[in-house]
């Protein structure tokens, strides 16, 4: 059962303060199957330091008619060049005016490289904070959580786009960063709930920490609140959304019949924070319905022709720049117009909704933890810039190299072991025993391996622990006296297709899909 109290607007912020009265640690905490550990409590990702090279801004360029964006954080872009390119030139000194600017990556260190030439990484936060938003939210004064977080990576060409949404519940670890509040530092916890870091060290914290997680180097930084999400969504005459079935929340105050509903203001806020009311109540549910709402927000400025219509434009412009805090990348017009430009070639079908796997936290069913090595694939499939073809992209059976070490009491475990999975087509390199005996089945990958990793574990009855041991080789599996067996040929090698015991498939939804496809179910128990 989820915990309502973390959504009650009363709760107080528990990320910091004792960290180990709410994390419940990593030390003697059972390993579930799919939990990276990383040395030193330093995340996969985390990549070394390397100053990138300056980024040129783009020239301002008129919006085609192909003009598509990827959510509506990009709408504001696209506005803003269409409304200068139209000739509307006084209106530029207030948009440009309108603009709230924070510097999200002042005084960060060891971060990672810079991607390819032309790749974009956007950070998008969604601020649960209650100052100044009105009634009907509770009183937690000073307070800024981001129980949104997007990472949104554009290709190089800038014709297709992978949003990532990141649980809010997930353990991370956050590095020291500077206070929020100007009183010193906030030191580094190993164990933290990701949606702390903005709350403790601003947008700055936020960004090392999702670098840290990821290992990609995040480009720009966009941050909303209750006041800007209903704000543009009322601009744009409110979002058709779906329900497969009643929901009533008592928590969000979402209450809709089954069916569709076009929503606006506080509904469609409801809609997006709602939790308790789909799904098991937890996070994934509500993802679920955000990725269901921004792309119904695509596909209804594409087919209504948004776009073409000054007079909307404009109210998007100047509503957006007002609602949006960026960085100073994003700080004026002329830099939207350049981001603007970038968008003009993404067309819905090319936007890719992924949710970053997770896994339940075993000492505690409110938190969750990341998947290994499904995580660092993603991570790994956006630092070299690839495309989402429908599933996790992995190396043919025969390219993965192994060794198989014997950690159980069973005598001659890890030569059947080598036997079963050299039938399933993958390069068995050595058999041994391992230095001393475990109870837990590991998988030990370099950095760049994830993708053999997963192969190995999907080649398992059961998903062993990963562990991302940033040395080079091949990937060692450990048996343990928890090892299921590796299953029988079934699937070809190298496909994409998860086994129905292997680890499991990875959220996602395309923006062009049917809005009342892949909705959760109403949770009958909010």
């Amino acid at each position: 059962m989820r915990d309502p109290g973390r959504d009650d607007p009363r709760r107080r912020d528990r990320e910091r303060g004792d960290a180990r009265a709410w994390s419940g640690g990593s030390a003697g905490r059972g390993m579930p199957p799919g939990y990276v550990s990383h040395p030193s409590g330093q995340p996969a990702g985390s990549g070394l330091a390397r100053p990138g090279p300056a980024r040129p801004v783009a020239q301002p360029v008129r919006l085609t008619r192909r003009g598509r964006i990827w959510a509506w954080v990009a709408s504001v872009f696209t506005a803003v060049v269409v409304v200068v390119s139209l000739g509307a030139y006084a209106v530029y000194a207030k948009l440009d005016g309108n603009l709230h600017v924070v510097n999200a990556f002042g005084g960060l260190q060891n971060r990672p490289p810079a991607g390819p030439p032309g790749v974009e990484n956007i950070l998008i936060l969604g601020s649960q904070t209650r100052d100044g938003q009105g009634p009907g939210f509770g009183h937690d004064p000073g307070t800024d959580l981001s129980d949104n977080l997007v990472l949104v990576h554009v290709d190089a060409a800038h014709t297709h786009a992978t949003v990532v949404s990141i649980p809010r519940d997930t353990l991370v670890y956050e590095p020291a960063c500077p206070s929020r509040t100007g009183s010193g530092t906030e030191p580094a916890i190993p164990d933290a709930i990701i949606d702390g870091a903005m709350n403790e060290g601003g947008p700055v914290c936020a960004v090392a920490t999702v670098e840290h997680l990821t290992g990609i180097r995040i480009d720009h930084f966009v941050r909303f609140d209750f006041n800007s999400f209903r704000t543009m969504v009322d601009v744009l005459g409110g979002v058709e959304v779906c329900l497969p079935q009643a929901v009533h929340d008592p928590y969000s105050h979402l209450d809709l019949a089954a069916g569709r509903h076009l929503v606006t203001g506080n509904q469609a806020l409801a809609f997006v924070r709602t939790r308790h009311g789909v799904g098991d109540g937890g996070d994934l549910g509500r993802i679920k319905l955000q990725q269901e709402f921004m792309s119904s927000l695509m596909q209804k400025v594409t087919s209504q022709k948004t776009l073409e219509n000054p007079v909307k434009l404009l109210q998007i412009a100047d509503a957006g720049t007002k609602a949006l805090t960026v960085d100073p990348g994003l700080g004026s017009v002329a830099k939207l117009l350049g981001q603007a430009a970038m968008a003009r070639n993404l067309h819905t079908r090319d936007v890719t909704f992924v949710t970053m796997p997770t896994l339940t936290d075993p000492a505690d069913p409110n938190r969750l933890l990341t998947a290994q090595p499904q995580d660092d694939v993603i991570w790994q499939m956006l630092k070299a810039d690839q495309l989402w073809h429908g599933h996790l992209p992995t190396p043919a059976a025969a390219q993965v190299r192994v060794s198989v070490l014997n950690g159980s009491a069973v005598s001659g475990l890890a030569a059947q072991t080598a036997a079963g999975l050299r039938k399933l087509g993958l390069d068995v390199v050595s058999v041994g025993d391992a230095w001393a005996a475990t109870a837990t089945t590991t998988v030990s990958y370099a950095d760049g391996s994830a993708a053999g990793a997963y192969v190995l574990a999907r080649a398992l009855n059961q998903p062993p622990a990963a562990q991302n041991t940033g040395s080079s080789g091949p990937l060692t599996l450990t048996v343990g006296s928890d090892f299921a067996g590796v299953r029988v040929p079934a699937a070809p090698s190298g496909s994409g297709a998860a086994s129905s015991t292997g680890p499991a498939p990875v959220q996602t939804r395309n923006a062009a899909d049917n809005i009342c496809s892949g909705v959760p179910d109403a949770n009958p128990s909010p």
